[in-house]
C-alpha cells in the first residue's frame, strides 16, 4: 500500500479537481446504447494510476467520479451509480502493471472478461458467438499486450538492458505472425459456416430500426450443406499451413506465401474470416511473397516511454469498458437501469464493435500525450512513486523475443 503524504494528498485533491472540470466536456453516446455516454476524460484515470499507484490511483479515480457524479453537470442516477467503478478498475489495473504487477492485472481483466462470457447476451454460444467475440475481442488484445508492455517498463527501469533484447527481436516475422491470425479468424468463420450451412447472417431488432450483418456469400455457401460445409475449414487449414512453413522454411517463402493469398481468397466465399481474416492473409501472403521482414528500428527512450504509456492506458481503459460490458450484460441492470431487452443489449454490442476500439485508442493517445511530460516533471520534483521492475518469468521472456 503507498504511503500517503501531504504531497500525495495535494496531487489527489488537483486531479479531482481537475477531473471534475473536465466533466463538463461533453460525452458522446454509445452506440446502440443511447443512455450511456463515452466520456472523454475518463483517460485520466490512467494518468492516476501511473503517478499515484494502484491503491491511491484507485481512490483518486473513485473520488473524482462521485463528484462528477453527485455536482452538475452529472446527475446522481443509477446509470452512473453503476459505471462508477469503471474508471476505478482503469486506475488500478494501470498502477498494477506500471508497478511491476502485472501479474495481478491481468488476473483481474480475465475474470471481467470470463464473467461476461457467463452471462445471457453470449449465451447460447453457438447462437451467439459473435456477441461475446464483439463485446470482447479488444479486451482480449489488451490482455495479450500485458507481456511485451512489461518489457517496455523493464527497457526503462534498465535502459542498459534494451540492447541484448533489441538484438533478440532484431527481426520479426510479421508475414507469418499476421497469417497465423488470419488462419484463426477463417478457421472460427468457416466453422461457424460448415455446422449451419449456409450464409452467416445475424440480424437484430433495435427500436424501429432492424440491423444486419452478413458475411458471404449465399449463392454459393447454399450448395455445401453439412457434411460438405466443412470442406470451408481447407481454407483455413490452407492459410495455417502457409504461416507455419513461412516461419519454419523461409527458403521457399513464395511458394507459401502463394498458398497463403489463394486461401485467403477462396475464404472471401464465407465471409474472409469476418473480413479481418481475408485482409490480414493477404497482407501476410504479400509479405511474404517480396521476402518481406520488417526491421525494428531502435527506438529513442522517449519514443519508448511514450509508446509505454499508450499501451499502459489502453489496457487500462479495456478494463474500464470490461467492467462496462459486464454490468450492462447482467439482465436486472439492463432491463431496469438501461429499459433494453436481451435482445438489443445483443445488437448494441454487434452494432459497430470497432467504432468503440478506435474510441478507446484516441483515448490512449491522449493519455500518453499528458502523461509523459507530466510525470517526467513530477519525477524531477520528487513527487513520483520509485518504477518497480516487473517481474518476467523466463519461459515467457523466451517465448516473447523468438
Amino acid at each position: 500500500m503507498e504511503h500517503l503524504n501531504s504531497r500525495k494528498i495535494a496531487l489527489i485533491a488537483i486531479f479531482a479537481a481537475l477531473y471534475y472540470a473536465m466533466s463538463y466536456l461533453p460525452g458522446i453516446p454509445a452506440i446502440g446504447a443511447p443512455k450511456v455516454k463515452i466520456q472523454l476524460e475518463a483517460f485520466m484515470a490512467s494518468i492516476f494510476g501511473l503517478i499515484l499507484g494502484p491503491y491511491l490511483g484507485a481512490l483518486t479515480a473513485f473520488l473524482s467520479g462521485f463528484v462528477a457524479w453527485v455536482l452538475p453537470p452529472g446527475s446522481p442516477g443509477p446509470i452512473g451509480l453503476v459505471m462508477l467503478p469503471a474508471m476505478v478498475i482503469n486506475a488500478l489495473v494501470t498502477g498494477l502493471i506500471y508497478n511491476g504487477r502485472w501479474k495481478s492485472a491481468s488476473m483481474l481483466l480475465s475474470l471481467l472478461i470470463i464473467f461476461f462470457w457467463l452471462l445471457p447476451p453470449s449465451h447460447p454460444i453457438e447462437q451467439n458467438f459473435l456477441v461475446g467475440i464483439a463485446a470482447t475481442w479488444d479486451k482480449i488484445l489488451a490482455l495479450l499486450l500485458m507481456v511485451p508492455t512489461a518489457h517496455l517498463m523493464k527497457r526503462i527501469s534498465h535502459p542498459e538492458s534494451s540492447t541484448t533484447i533489441h538484438e533478440k527481436v532484431k527481426k520479426f516475422n510479421w508475414a507469418s505472425f499476421l497469417s497465423l491470425v488470419s488462419a484463426i479468424l477463417v478457421l472460427v468463420n468457416a466453422y461457424m459456416i460448415s455446422t449451419g450451412g449456409n450464409v452467416l447472417r445475424l440480424e437484430y431488432q433495435l427500436g424501429s430500426d432492424t440491423y444486419r450483418i452478413t458475411f458471404g456469400s449465399k449463392d454459393y455457401i447454399a450448395y455445401y450443406v453439412p457434411p460438405f460445409g466443412y470442406l470451408w475449414l481447407l481454407t483455413g487449414i490452407g492459410i495455417l499451413t502457409g504461416a507455419i512453413l513461412l516461419h519454419i522454411k523461409p527458403d521457399h517463402n513464395t511458394l507459401w506465401s502463394i498458398l497463403i493469398l489463394v486461401a485467403s481468397g477462396l475464404s472471401s466465399v464465407i465471409g474472409g474470416g469476418f473480413i479481418a481474416g481475408l485482409i490480414l492473409g493477404a497482407l501476410g501472403g504479400l509479405l511474404g511473397f517480396f521476402k518481406a521482414k520488417v526491421h525494428f528500428q531502435r527506438l529513442k527512450p522517449l519514443n519508448i516511454e511514450v509508446l509505454t504509456f499508450f499501451l499502459l492506458a489502453y489496457i487500462g481503459i479495456q478494463a474500464d469498458n470490461a467492467w462496462g460490458n459486464f454490468v450492462y450484460a447482467i439482465p436486472i441492470i439492463h432491463d431496469e437501469i438501461f429499459a433494453m431487452t436481451l435482445e438489443a443489449v445483443r445488437a448494441s454490442f454487434l452494432i459497430s464493435p470497432f467504432s468503440y476500439f478506435i474510441m478507446r485508442v484516441i483515448q490512449a493517445i491522449f493519455a500518453a500525450l499528458v502523461a509523459s511530460p507530466l510525470i517526467n516533471n513530477l519525477r524531477a520534483a520528487g513527487f513520483m512513486i520509485p518504477l518497480k521492475t516487473p517481474k518476467i518469468p523466463a519461459s515467457i521472456q523466451n517465448k516473447s523475443i523468438t
